[in-house]
């Protein structure tokens, strides 16, 4: 469970471009009285969300999230004060399959046969690759209600689960915190970093 849970915390991509982030604000969600924040308890199976927080790649999202937080001009909430929302993240891993065909049938054209300039004849060009896709989820949450205020999610290719890039794991964080709406910001006077 432990090895599975360190995998997960691996999810972060192989290179930020290829990371895939969308950001939701709820209806209705008025993120711009949010002012202090503290972190949610994790919400996954109590073994493997803590293997989570203590992995690196865990401990880097946490690092992370609170730096933009920040540097977004939030505040830690002090302990023992309710914070105006908690934040949550969480990961998940899936393998797929891209099936890529070139779609040539027949002839391949000059210079791609036997010998230079010579046609070659045959079914299409068919590539099937096998991968893992992970996925982080943050929200932050209204304490009082456990009504998600904003979701932001980042998708992309997990290279090397077991020993991650912290780095890039870092860049899909920010990546990814770059989608939260500046007008929650703007309206109290702070800025986008």
């Amino acid at each position: 469970m432990a090895k599975l849970a360190y995998v997960l915390a691996a999810l972060v991509v192989a290179g930020c471009s290829t990371v895939q982030v969308r950001s939701t604000p709820a209806p209705n969600a008025n993120l711009a009285q949010l002012r202090t924040f503290a972190f949610m308890t994790p919400v996954q199976p109590a073994s493997a969300a803590a293997t989570l927080d203590q992995s690196p790649a865990g401990q880097q999202v946490r690092t992370e999230l609170t730096n933009q937080l920040v540097d977004k001009g939030y505040t830690p909430a002090a302990p023992g004060q309710q914070p105006d929302f908690l934040v949550a993240y969480r990961t998940f891993l899936q393998q797929k399959t891209d099936v890529t065909s070139y779609g040539y049938p027949g002839p391949w054209g000059w210079g791609w046969g036997w010998g230079w300039g010579s046609w070659a004849w045959g079914g299409p060009d068919v590539v099937v690759r096998q991968y893992t896709e992970g996925t982080l989820v943050v929200d932050f949450v209204d304490p009082a209600s456990h009504r998600v205020l904003w979701r932001g999610t980042a998708t992309g290719v997990v290279d090397h689960p077991q020993n991650p890039n912290l780095k890039k794991v870092a860049r899909a964080v920010d990546k990814l915190m770059d989608r939260y709406p500046t007008s929650a910001l703007a309206a109290t006077g702070r800025t986008r970093m």
